[in-house]
């Protein structure tokens, strides 16, 4: 498996996809199957126009980052993402824990907070997704920090996002944090996203602030 001259392209990457139900635990085993493509056949999947293409590409992004933690992969990735090439959260929603948020952990939170600034909704999402590694740290902080900057914003791309981020910084990082910051700045939150960041807590808490 992996062997270089063996087939192991971006078409076979393509070929092997197809034969699939074409869902994201199917381009999880051909992302492990092709663990070994070359570093400009998974640049030609990113960058190609088919999203199963780019869902694998990520996907190897991400085990190469757990086999060997280098920046390059997360400069490919957001480079990626600042040229508008993601049409599918889900290519943030795989990655952007791991290949953003994870490498900052214990360091400069700078380079999160410039994506918020971001023409490119993607990339705010981007932003949100990345600040999981710091709840699962027991840090609300920075997901907080970056919510604030981002919970006005009324798009879906970001707002499922903030939901989802919000519960959990609340379930891992601060319930109390959570609370104050729903206090203040829940009513920015679109409806939806406003359900699921509160769906963990108490009943009449949940009430309340939905309310």
């Amino acid at each position: 498996m992996g062997q270089r001259g063996g087939g192991h392209d971006a078409e076979a990457v393509l070929a092997a996809f197809a034969r699939t139900t074409g869902d994201v635990a199917a381009a999880r085993r051909v992302a492990r199957q092709f663990q070994d493509l070359d570093e400009g056949e998974r640049s030609a999947l990113l960058w190609s126009e088919d999203d199963g293409a780019k869902t694998v590409a990520v996907l190897l992004l991400v085990q190469a980052m757990r086999a060997r933690p280098d920046p390059e992969l997360t400069e490919e990735y957001l480079a990626a993402a600042k040229a508008e090439r993601f049409d599918d959260p889900v290519l943030v929603d795989l990655a952007a824990e791991e290949l953003v948020g994870a490498p900052l952990i214990g360091g400069s939170t700078g380079p999160i907070f410039a994506l918020v600034k971001s023409d490119v909704a993607m990339v705010r999402r981007i932003a949100v997704v990345a600040t999981l590694a710091f709840a699962k740290q027991g840090d609300a902080d920075v997901p907080l920090g970056i919510a604030g900057r981002l919970v006005r914003e009324r798009g879906d791309t970001v707002q499922s996002a903030l939901g989802r981020v919000l519960r959990e910084t609340g379930k891992r990082a601060s319930e109390p944090a959570l609370v104050a910051f729903l206090e203040q700045s829940g009513r920015f939150l679109t409806p939806a996203a406003l359900a699921t960041a509160t769906e963990h807590l108490p009943a009449a808490e949940r009430d309340r602030l939905r309310g």
